[in-house]
């Protein structure tokens, strides 16, 4: 079972280390802000995100964001742990 869970945190880290960053511009684009994780996990569902989008954004820190500088911050803290 440790394996299994090893393996996806691997999946997820290697998601999020392969996002293109006009994917974050996309979906920054269609989220009212400001919004809480909650709110940019339900508007990237409404607007078709990915899983794998989706995944990343169940790792954001639970605050407020107000724009799509704070997303783009939080991915790449993200990408680089």
């Amino acid at each position: 079972m440790k394996e299994s869970a090893m393996g996806g945190i691997s999946k997820a880290t290697e998601a999020v280390q392969g996002l293109d960053p006009r994917i974050v511009e996309q979906i920054t684009s269609r989220i009212n802000f400001p919004a809480s994780k909650d709110n940019l996990i339900t508007q990237a569902k409404d607007s078709g995100a990915s899983q794998g989008i989706l995944d990343v954004l169940n790792r954001f820190e639970d605050k407020q964001y107000n724009g799509p500088e704070d997303v783009k911050s939080e991915f790449q803290k993200i990408q680089q742990k």
